[in-house]
C-alpha cells in the first residue's frame, strides 16, 4: 500500500510539474499570439501541449495554424476541441470554416446550422451557410478561365503580381535561417517587391528587387502603378527609420505610400495623408487617369473586418476616404481590390457567397450605386484562397494569386475564347429595391431566336452572350411601362461584360413624370440639341409601349406675367409634340397644355425672391399617360 502510494505521489508531483513546465510555453505563446506572430505561437504552444494538453491551447493552435493557411493540421485540432464535451459553441464556426478550406462543403454546412440555431444574426455565417447551399453551382462553368502557374520555386509566398512594363511586379517572401531577421506571422522573411519579365521565348526569367528606396527593411506590397508607369503606390509596414512604429494596442499598422521613378530607381517616399498608427490601409489599385485611389482599411466606422474605400485627387490633395458601403462591404473581410479601365471593380471576400477562404468578385458602379457582386466561380477560385486578381486591358488575360496548392502562388490566366456576359438587374425606379418577376425576353437578331427569363429575388439576371451578335432586350411586367435595350457583341476582339439595368415604374393615370435636362433659351420654345436627346428616350417609351396616349405639358417660373408665362408654356409643350411626330409618334396618342406658373414645386410663386435653383425646378417639362 506504501508503495502504491509514493507511486500515486511521484505521479502527483510528476503532472505539477509537467503543468508548470507547459504554463511557460503558454504564456510565451500567448505573447506571440496576441501580436499575430502566429508561426512562433505554435511553437510555443506545441511545446507545452506536449506536456498538458489544455483544450483553450489547442483551439488557439488549432486558429494559429488557420491563419498561416495549414488547413489540414488546423482541421485536425478543431476535431479534437470538438470531441470535447464542454466545447464552446463558437468552434461550431470555427471548425466548419476550417471544412470549407479543405472542400468537405458538406460537413461544413451542418455544423454552420446548428451554430446558426443559436446565433442566427450572424452575418458571415449565414453567407457561409448560403455559400454551402450554392456550392455547386461554383463549379458548373468550369471553361470561362485557363489558369496556369507563373514559376516562383525561389519563394515561399508569392502575390500581387501587377502589369509593369514588360513583365510583372510582386510581393513576395523567402525562407530564412533562424537568426536571419523573421516575419513572425510565418516565420519567413518580410515581404519584398520583385520584378519579373519573360525572355524571347515566353519563359519567366529570375526576379529582381525593385530598385531605389523602395524596399526596406519590414513588408513591402502589394502595389499599383500609374498609366505611364512613373509613380507607385504602395503597402508598407509602419516604422521609421530602422524599428517599427507600434500603437497603444502594440500593434504595428500597414501604410500606403508613394513613390517616383527617378533614374531607373524608386525614390521620394511620400505617406499618403490618410494613413494613421491607429489602423491599417494597404492594398492600393490606381485608376488609369490616376484620379480615384481604391484601397483597404479597418479603419473605425467600417462593415467589419477589413472594408473597401477610395479617396480622390482633387486640387492637389487627396480626399476624405469613402466606404464603398454595405453591397460591397460585410462584417468579414474584403480585400485586394482592382479597378479595370472599363469601371468594373474586382476583389475578394472572405464573407459574400463563397467557395470558402476569399474568392475573387466583381461588382460596377451604376447611378452612383454598387451592384451586387458576382462570384467568379471555378476554376478562378476555390475552396482555398484566391485573390489579387488583375485583368489586362485586353479584358482577356491577367493574374490571379491562389493558396490552392497549400500556399500563395501567381497564376496567369486566359479566357478560352472571348466570352460576354450580360448581367442585369430590374429595380423600382430611382431606388434599389429589387424586382422579382420582371420578365425579360432577349431576342437573337441573327436568327429572331427568344430567349426567355425571370428576374430573381434580387432583381437579377443573367445570360451569356454569343460573339458577332446583337440581341434586342425586352422587359415587361404587368401594369408598368415596358423597356428595351439594344447591344451587340460585333467585332469585338476581347472578352467585355455587358450591364442592363431596367428601372421598373408602374403606369399611373395623370402622374406626372418629369422629363430631366430639357431646357429652352430665354422666350424661346424651339427644341435645342439637348432636349431633343431627352425628348427621344420619351420617344423610345412610346415604341417600347404602343398603346399609352400621353399628354406633354410645359410649367414655367414665377417671373413674368401670368398671360405670358401661360402662353409661352403652350407654345414649348406644343414644340415637344410636334418633335415627337416628327420622330414617328402617333398624333393621335399625344396632346398637350400648357400649365403657365399654375404648378410651381416649391414656394417660389409671385412676389417671392428665390435663388436660380429654385426657379430651374419650377421651369420643367413632363408627360402624363391619359390612357393605357
Amino acid at each position: 500500500m506504501k508503495k502504491i502510494l509514493n507511486i500515486g505521489l511521484i505521479v502527483m508531483i510528476g503532472l505539477v510539474l509537467a503543468g508548470c513546465g507547459a504554463e511557460k510555453y503558454f504564456k510565451k505563446g500567448d505573447e506571440h499570439y496576441e501580436y499575430l506572430r502566429y508561426k512562433e505561437a505554435i511553437e510555443s504552444y506545441e511545446k507545452g501541449l506536449k506536456k498538458n494538453r489544455d483544450m483553450a491551447v489547442v483551439e488557439k493552435t488549432a486558429n494559429a495554424y488557420y491563419f498561416i493557411g495549414e488547413y489540414e493540421k488546423s482541421k485536425i485540432l478543431f476535431e479534437e476541441c470538438m470531441a470535447n464535451k464542454t466545447a464552446a459553441d463558437k468552434l461550431n464556426f470555427y471548425y466548419a470554416r476550417v471544412l470549407m478550406a479543405t472542400g468537405e462543403t458538406q460537413k461544413a454546412q451542418g455544423y454552420l446550422k446548428k451554430y446558426l440555431s443559436k446565433h442566427p444574426a450572424d452575418v458571415v455565417a449565414n453567407m457561409l451557410y448560403s455559400s454551402c447551399n450554392s456550392i455547386s453551382v461554383r463549379y458548373k462553368d468550369t471553361t470561362l478561365y485557363e489558369l496556369s502557374r507563373i514559376p516562383t520555386e525561389d519563394f515561399t509566398n508569392a502575390f500581387g503580381a501587377v502589369e509593369y512594363q514588360n513583365g510583372i511586379v510582386f510581393s513576395a517572401e523567402k525562407e530564412v535561417f533562424r537568426g536571419s531577421k523573421q516575419n513572425p506571422w510565418t516565420g519567413n522573411s518580410y515581404l519584398d517587391l520583385y520584378y519579373m519579365e519573360k525572355d524571347e521565348n515566353g519563359n519567366w526569367m529570375s526576379p529582381e528587387l525593385l530598385k531605389g528606396d523602395i524596399n526596406g527593411r519590414f513588408h513591402e506590397g502589394p502595389a499599383t502603378f500609374s498609366d505611364g508607369g512613373e509613380e507607385v503606390f504602395f503597402t508598407r509596414s509602419n516604422y521609421f527609420k530602422k524599428k517599427m512604429e507600434i500603437n497603444n494596442e502594440e500593434e504595428n499598422n500597414l501604410k500606403i505610400f508613394k513613390a517616383s521613378l527617378i533614374d531607373g530607381q524608386w525614390k521620394e517616399l511620400v505617406e499618403l495623408p490618410f494613413n494613421s498608427d491607429d489602423y491599417s490601409c494597404g492594398h492600393p489599385s490606381l485608376t488609369a487617369d490616376g484620379k480615384t485611389l481604391y484601397f483597404v482599411s479597418d479603419m473605425p466606422g467600417g462593415f467589419g473586418g477589413t472594408d473597401i474605400y477610395r479617396t480622390n485627387f482633387e486640387n492637389g490633395e487627396w480626399s476624405k476616404p469613402e466606404n464603398l458601403g454595405e453591397t460591397i462591404n460585410t462584417p468579414g473581410n474584403e480585400m485586394f481590390p482592382y479597378i479595370h479601365k472599363d469601371g468594373t471593380l474586382y476583389f475578394s471576400s472572405n464573407a459574400h457567397n463563397s467557395m470558402g477562404g476569399l474568392d475573387v468578385f466583381l461588382t460596377y458602379e451604376f447611378s452612383d450605386r454598387w451592384m451586387k457582386p458576382e462570384n467568379l466561380n471555378y476554376p478562378l477560385n476555390s475552396s482555398k484562397d484566391d485573390f489579387s486578381f488583375v485583368m489586362s486591358d485586353d479584358n482577356y488575360t491577367g493574374f490571379v494569386t491562389s493558396s490552392r496548392d497549400d500556399k500563395d502562388e501567381l497564376y496567369q490566366f486566359k479566357k478560352k475564347d472571348p466570352v460576354f456576359i450580360l448581367f442585369g438587374r430590374a429595380r423600382i425606379k430611382g431606388t434599389e429595391t429589387p424586382v422579382e418577376g420582371v420578365k425579360v425576353e432577349i431576342t437573337r437578331e441573327s436568327d429572331n431566336k427568344i430567349i426567355q427569363m425571370i428576374s430573381d429575388k434580387d432583381g437579377k439576371f443573367k445570360y451569356q452572350l454569343n460573339p458577332e451578335e446583337s440581341y434586342l432586350l425586352y422587359c415587361t411586367k404587368f401594369g408598368c411601362f415596358t423597356r428595351t435595350d439594344h447591344i451587340s457583341t460585333k467585332g469585338k476582339k476581347y472578352s467585355e461584360n455587358f450591364y442592363a439595368d431596367f428601372q421598373v415604374e408602374e403606369i399611373v393615370i395623370d402622374k406626372p413624370i418629369i422629363l430631366e435636362n430639357i431646357y429652352y433659351d430665354f422666350d424661346k420654345w424651339d427644341i435645342r440639341e439637348d432636349a431633343a436627346k431627352e425628348l427621344d428616350k420619351l420617344v423610345r417609351v412610346l415604341e417600347d409601349n404602343p398603346t399609352i396616349h400621353i399628354q406633354m405639358g410645359s410649367h414655367t417660373d414665377a417671373r413674368g406675367t401670368d398671360e405670358y408665362n401661360m402662353v409661352l408654356s403652350d407654345k414649348r409643350a406644343k414644340a415637344a409634340v410636334d418633335y415627337l411626330i416628327y420622330k414617328g409618334i402617333d398624333p393621335e396618342r399625344l396632346t398637350w397644355k400648357g400649365y403657365g406658373e399654375t404648378e410651381p414645386l416649391n414656394e417660389c410663386v409671385n412676389w417671392v425672391e428665390c435663388e436660380e435653383d429654385k426657379h430651374q425646378q419650377n421651369r420643367r417639362t413632363e408627360f402624363r399617360v391619359k390612357k393605357k
